[in-house]
């Protein structure tokens, strides 16, 4: 029987999986091979898992390996610029996910652990298998699914073969064109038993975003700020009301260019004996430049007659006085290598007993950069400019805003941004990091075959990681108050004695009250910024000479280190992280009642050991800027920034359980259980503490927790699959998880000590991660997949591939410990990633010349952080996208190809505790692939 022969193989299958060595031919052809294959792979595997498989060797679904993932059934993407970097599986978000590469680790050029997507290339994988039921000999450290993607290996095929890609990428956001090359060589010799591999990528882009950001300024706090004042004019009524820290529009142009090459040598002298060497190395660089321009909205100056406020409490259409606005100019680079190197063996010592080892090393080295520069843009009448000795009228100069056009607010200013008089001198930073992340990876292992009743094999092994991941900071200086500086606020020591700065004693208001030269000032105009909105908003300001106003900055403040970079050893940040332990495993088969099943049963026991550092500084004092009560904003005293050491120690016991059994002809019937792990974040645990906001209303600290322990689950899952000859597919899944530990970040109120002689008790809001109960999630999947071979002449060339994913979490202790704050709404009860809605649909076509897929994604809206920004939850809204693909073979050895992303022109929106609260609107356009493929 077909489904009995599936049963059992799936042992040696899973060993498969866990090794990443699977012997299937890797040259399938079409989409059809393509989705056949990971149905197989699906079908012989003794857990549960999904995955993709690659059309053809370096022909992978998608151009990118993350946005092919997110057509297996419970899986979303998480995008960066539009482009799909992270991801998520039945709502468990990527810090829950362990992603390998060949089934070892891969150094990252993030802060964090999670995989970054971006650069690796999609012509270099083969397949990818997504596990969501684990055994025990499979890493632990995932409370959603372990995702091993698998590189090709020469000696799955024969011969020479030689393929090769070459497309233009066009994206219609910013009207940008580059080019994106591949090549893989795969040659095999002696008799087949030496295979040697080599691929290599090149792509150079050029990717524009556009973006409405509410709630978000430097240093001065995020969210929607509560003020309360009076409304309709003077001897109304005083209301709270809610309105964002600040509010902008930008666009940025990001260069990217990466360069991958991977190598791989296998040699395999008889049926016993069998070693891979694999080397991967990418060079992946970028320079971003942003521009745009931002109105804060965090000063209490609204004028009552013209405030509108909403019934949630929202202030919808408001003029405010005295509020200069921000040119808003920063550029980014990156530059980022990998490199990996990877050693496994496998003696086959008699027909029952075999022995594994695989050896990892893997380092990522990068250094970001970025420049901020701010100059500030006011009116530069004096009369009407309050800042050099006020004014009785200061209307004459103002900010109006409503939201009446929807998700990006209308607003505009009495005064010229385009004049290069009006400008002044403000924030100025200059920040860099050296990142190095290195791991090494061990595991060795042992089977024996055993014929004693329902019992198969026994397997053992031991294992060893370690994980060092550091982050050196640059900056161009730090004032003794712990603020970058040196044009970010009122700091003492930045400017020398007999500088124009130094006339006014202190850098006061930010520095706006030194006019830098014109020259140094261009206007410009971008007619189509955010023409997806009907807002009407500023889009005339001023572009900046940078070298030539750091120049101005560096002669008329006497301080050489602006604009400069300096290494901050103080605040360098590093994690050390051991993980060893052991497994042991038994493979268990046979017949119940004539049905043929299969199983294995498993403990893996693990010790993780971490050490972390960063920087940290006592809070010693707030003091009022202005005691009278004129102003709100603090002056914030810490102590002097010193390196502490953390160190915290676990150890997890992970029993697993995975069982199929055949109930009929190509029906199959899985159960599982497992006691899972996922471990903090890196970030999370290194010390450390800051103090983004000075103001009496808002004053946060927002803190690191390095004894966090890890979250902690135990999970069922249950599946019914159905398998037809001609290829068609169909299953459901039944998941469920209890979350004994979880990690939230959580905001509570403290009282500081301190007061402030106008308002009061001075409140911090302790915002930092912390270790509470968890919940549950429960849901399901639904799959399929449906060849039209039944329909008439070129109908049967038409299939369909679909699958639905429901998750359902309910987290009662949740909002507990949440501050009770005015006009906020509380999230639900639901864990916080959790996307309750989530599917695809792709449709396609296929002939001996021609293929087509057209493919729709789509998830629900989601709680990102229950206390987030000022203490409110965030929220993703809904996103859908539309893709499609198309093909023609002009002979055996040339296609003809094209692709598009997004053409739907879909958005991306953040927004805080209500819908109407926009964070973040953020356009990224569509993305069009044009070339030709080759293959011999």
């Amino acid at each position: 029987m077909a489904g009995a022969s599936a049963i059992a193989t799936t042992a040696a299958a899973q060993d498969d999986l866990a090794n990443s060595e699977s012997h299937d031919v890797i040259v399938v052809t079409g989409i059809r091979s393509s989705l056949q294959t990971a149905n197989e792979r699906k079908r012989s595997a003794d857990s549960l898992i999904d995955g993709i498989a690659a059309e053809d060797l370096g022909k992978f679904p998608d151009q990118n390996v993350a946005e092919s993932l997110q057509r297996v059934t419970g899986v979303t993407i998480n995008r960066v610029a539009g482009e799909g970097a992270e991801i998520t599986v039945r709502g468990f978000g990527p810090e829950f996910n362990l992603v390998r590469l060949n089934d070892r680790t891969l150094a990252t050029v993030t802060e964090e652990r999670s995989f970054d997507f971006q650069i690796l290339p999609s012509e270099l994988i083969v397949g990818a298998d997504v596990v969501k039921s684990p055994t025990s000999n499979m890493w632990g450290g995932s409370i959603g699914a372990n995702v091993n993607l698998r590189t090709a290996r020469p000696l799955d095929g024969s011969g020479l073969t030689l393929v090769g890609s070459a497309q233009a990428r066009y994206q219609d956001l910013g009207g940008n064109w580059g080019p994106r090359l591949s090549g893989v060589y795969s040659q095999t010799f002696a008799d087949d038993t030496f295979g040697l591999l080599v691929g290599a990528t090149y792509e150079d882009r050029v990717i524009r975003t556009e973006e409405s950001r509410n709630g978000e300024g430097e240093g001065l706090g995020n969210g929607w700020f509560l003020f309360d004042g009076p409304v309709g004019g003077p001897g109304t009524e005083v209301r709270q009301f809610r309105t964002p820290a600040r509010t902008g529009q930008s666009f940025t142009e990001d260069d990217r260019r990466r360069i991958s090459v991977l190598g791989t040598m296998q040699w395999r002298p008889s049926d016993r004996l069998e070693m891979t060497l694999d080397g991967l190395f990418v060079d992946f660089r970028r320079n971003a430049n942003l521009q745009g321009i931002i109105a804060p909205l965090q000063f209490p100056t609204f004028d009552p007659a013209n405030l509108v406020i909403n019934e949630n409490g929202t202030a919808v259409s408001f003029t405010k006085f005295f509020a200069p606005l921000d040119i808003r100019f920063e550029t980014s680079d990156a530059e980022s290598k990998t490199y990996a190197l990877g050693w496994r063996g496998t003696y086959q010592a008699s027909e029952a007993v075999s022995f594994n080892a695989d050896v990892s090393w893997s380092l990522a080295d990068a250094t970001n950069t970025s420049v901020l520069i701010s100059p500030g843009i006011l009116d530069n009448n004096p009369v009407n400019n309050p800042l050099p000795g006020g004014t009785a009228n200061p209307s004459f100069r103002v900010n109006t805003l409503n939201w009446e056009n929807g998700d990006i607010p209308t607003w505009g200013v009495s005064f010229d941004l385009t004049d290069p008089t009006n400008a002044r001198a403000h924030v100025t930073r200059h920040l860099a990091d050296e990142l190095r992340d290195e791991v090494l990876e061990v595991v060795l292992d042992g089977k024996i075959e055993i014929e004693r009743g329902f019992i198969r094999s026994v397997q053992a092994g031991g294992f060893y990681s370690d994980r060092s991941k550091s982050d050196l900071p640059f900056n161009n200086g730090v004032a003794p108050n712990g603020q970058d500086g040196p044009l970010g606020g009122n700091i003492p020591g930045w400017v020398l004695p007999g500088s124009p700065f130094a006339a006014l004693g202190l850098i006061n208001t930010s520095g706006r009250r030194i006019q830098p030269p014109a020259e140094l000032f261009s206007p410009v105009t971008i007619d189509d910024l955010l023409n997806q909105s009907d807002a009407e908003f500023p889009k005339d300001f001023l572009l900046i000479d940078v070298d030539g106003y750091c120049d101005w900055l560096r002669e008329n403040t006497g301080n050489l280190n602006i604009c400069t970079l300096q290494r901050r050893s103080e605040f360098r940040t590093g994690v050390d992280e051991a993980i060893y332990g052991a497994f042991v495993r038994l493979d268990l088969a046979g017949e119940l009642r004539t049905m043929p099943f299969s199983a294995n049963l498993g403990l893996r026991f693990e010790k993780t050991e971490t050490t972390s550092s960063g920087p940290f500084a006592e809070l010693i004092s707030l003091v009022a800027q202005n005691p009278d009560g004129s102003s709100s904003e603090l002056f914030v005293n810490t102590s002097p920034t010193e390196i502490i050491d953390a160190e915290k120690q676990y150890s997890n016991v992970l029993p697993s359980f995975n069982f199929a059994m055949e109930l009929a002809s190509n029906t199959i019937f899985r159960f599982a259980a497992a006691k899972v792990v996922s471990r903090p974040t890196l970030a999370s645990i290194v010390p450390g503490q800051t103090f983004p906001s000075r103001n009496f209303e808002n004053f946060p600290r927002i803190a690191n927790n390095p004894d966090l322990d890890p979250y902690e689950a135990f999970q069922l899952d249950g599946s019914l699959e159905y398998y037809a000859e001609n290829g068609n597919a169909f299953s459901i899944s039944l998941f469920y998880k209890d979350i004994a530990t979880f990690i939230s970040q959580q905001t509570v109120l403290i009282d500081s000590g301190f007061d402030h002689p106008a308002f009061g008790d001075i409140i911090i809001r302790d915002q930092r991660p912390r270790n509470r109960p968890g919940g549950t999630v429960q849901g399901f999947e639904l799959a399929a997949l449906v060849n039209f071979d039944f329909l008439p002449g070129f109908l049967e060339n038409f299939g369909v591939q679909a699958n639905y994913t429901f998750v359902s979490s309910e987290d009662d202790a949740a909002n507990a410990e949440l501050a009770d704050l005015p006009l906020a709404k509380v999230p639900d009860t639901g864990l916080e990633g959790f996307t309750p809605h989530s599917y695809n649909i792709v449709g396609f076509y296929e002939d001996e010349r021609f293929r087509a897929r057209i493919a729709w994604n789509w998830r629900d809206t989601f709680l990102e952080f229950r206390s987030g920004a000022e203490g409110i939850a965030t929220h993703i809204n809904a996103y859908g996208q539309l893709d499609a693909g198309f093909g023609f073979k002009v002979n055996n050895h040339f296609e003809l190809t094209a692709e598009a992303s997004n053409l739907l022109d879909a958005n991306t929106i953040r927004f805080a505790d209500i819908r109407e609260r926009v964070l973040l609107n953020e356009f990224t356009g569509r993305r069009i692939f044009i070339g030709v493929r080759g293959t011999y």
